[in-house]
């Protein structure tokens, strides 16, 4: 309906443009065609009556047989009507065929030429060009009578109306031309915006990834360009959140499993003592605490998307380092695992200290989690080429290289049942990469099954 409308819309626009052009064409060459005619005979009409009325100037009374005298002096082949009057309006000498001397003649223009004015005026009558001319006869400063000129062209009227004829059949053919192409340009231009429009209904209706096939280089097939990429997003982001209802589904569903059964447990069993009842309800609490964690880094993971980049602050690395090096100190002692610290001073990066806190934290706390006792963490910080660099470092199982690739995707885990036991929910990567990113930078890994596993931060320095 609404393209049916637009095709509307443009067809009318073009007749119109259409039409106002063939007016001006129909107009336009006429009209300065006339005026050239009325012109050129005015010219001559007023070349002809100074002559005449300079010479009739020397007489001192207008009569037939003077009048005629002067007249028949002068070249009477002229195709217009000369008509003289004495003052009291009486015809003197007329060369039409129906002569009208001896009558008063009360035409306008002999009437205000007796009032001693000069008149002209011109028309295109009854097919033909019409024009009048008078002017008064003086001599000696007093009004003698009055000269009348009259013109009645009609071959230069057949040509014009030929003319006239021979544009309305040009225009004619151009209009329905026009009309046609218009009928074509609208409908092919319809058409694209329909495909379009289609392509959106369809992205609305929940097709996220259909792509619309408007090629050419003009604006309409851009936006179809940034529709179809941004359809190829709308499908991947549709993919992703559906992936991750599923996994957190999945995840949340299986710390809830072990709590409901261990509460069904302690519920259905008459007589338990209380060391096991203690140990089930300690249970209950890790799972609970598992479940902590895992919401805290989905919060944590929102946070970051909605908020976008990281404040433009000023961080030291080395400090955000060691700060979380103390904090990580004594679950890296429970577990056996010594932690190295190798940093070099200076270089400041721009972004949230809290963001750099939670990434650096994250990585060191994995490289404990995930190690054997008496293995060893070691975090090296240096500049180099406007960039800071951040290398988190353990000798632990190392992960394996078919694995490498999904490691921050969120819920991925690598052993799932070790991580499950270490209590691991598989964003915490997740979580690094989006507080880098935050802040310019990114994350980078390289592991060797059995031998252990390098973190490599990059992140932009602040300029000086």
């Amino acid at each position: 309906m609404g393209a049916g409308r637009f095709q509307t819309k443009i067809m009318l626009s073009y007749l119109a443009v259409t039409v106002i052009v063939l007016l001006l064409l129909n107009t336009y060459p006429l009209i300065m065609n006339q005026n050239t005619v009325f012109q050129y005979r005015q010219r001559s009409m007023n070349t002809q009556a100074s002559l005449m009325a300079g010479r009739l100037s020397d007489l001192d009374g207008l009569t037939p047989e003077n009048v005629g005298t002067v007249m028949s002096a002068i070249d009477e082949r002229r195709n217009y009507r000369v008509v003289i009057c004495d003052e009291t309006a009486r015809v003197v000498y007329d060369n039409s065929l129906h002569s009208e001397v001896g009558r008063i003649l009360v035409y306008p223009e002999i009437v205000q030429a007796l009032e001693g004015w000069v008149v002209s005026h011109r028309a295109f009558e009854e097919q033909a060009f019409v024009s009048r001319f008078a002017r008064p006869i003086l001599h000696g400063g007093r009004l003698t009578g009055a000269l009348y000129l009259y013109d009645h062209d009609a071959e230069q009227g057949f040509m014009l109306l030929g003319l006239r004829n021979q544009m309305s059949t040009f225009s004619a053919v151009i209009a329905l031309l026009l009309a046609f192409v218009s009928v074509i340009i609208s409908v092919a231009l319809t058409h694209r915006f329909s495909g379009l429009l289609r392509a959106i209904r369809s992205v609305r209706d929940g097709d996220y990834g259909y792509q619309t096939a408007i090629h050419g280089r003009d604006e309409l097939a851009e936006v179809a360009g940034q529709f179809n990429e941004l359809s190829v997003r709308l499908h991947k982001t549709e993919a992703l959140r559906r992936q991750f209802v599923s996994d957190a589904s999945h995840e949340l569903k299986t710390p809830l499993a072990s709590v409901r059964l261990l509460a069904d447990s302690i519920l259905q069993t008459e007589g338990m003592d209380a060391a096991t009842v203690r140990e089930f309800l300690l249970d209950i609490g890790d799972e609970i605490d598992r479940l902590t964690r895992m919401t805290e880094k989905l919060m944590q993971l929102t946070r970051m998307e909605s908020v976008g980049l990281a404040p433009d602050a000023a961080v030291e690395p080395e400090a955000v380092i060691r700060r979380g090096a103390h904090m990580l100190e004594p679950f890296a002692q429970k577990n056996g695992v010594e932690v190295r610290l190798e940093l070099d001073p200076g270089g400041v990066v721009r972004g949230d200290a809290d963001d750099l806190y939670l990434a650096v934290y994250n990585l060191m706390e994995n490289g404990v989690k995930y190690n054997r006792p008496g293995g060893k963490v070691t975090v090296f910080c240096y500049t180099r080429d406007a960039r800071a660099f951040i290398i988190v470092d353990d000798n632990g199982a190392g992960i394996p290289e078919s694995d490498l690739p999904m490691i921050f995707d969120r819920f991925y885990r690598v052993d799932k049942t070790r991580s499950r036991e270490a209590g691991g929910s598989g964003l915490g990567l997740s979580v690094v990469r989006q507080a880098l990113q935050r802040m310019g930078g990114d994350v980078s890994v390289e592991s060797v099954l059995g031998k252990g596993t390098r973190f490599t931060v990059e992140l932009p320095l602040m300029p000086e």
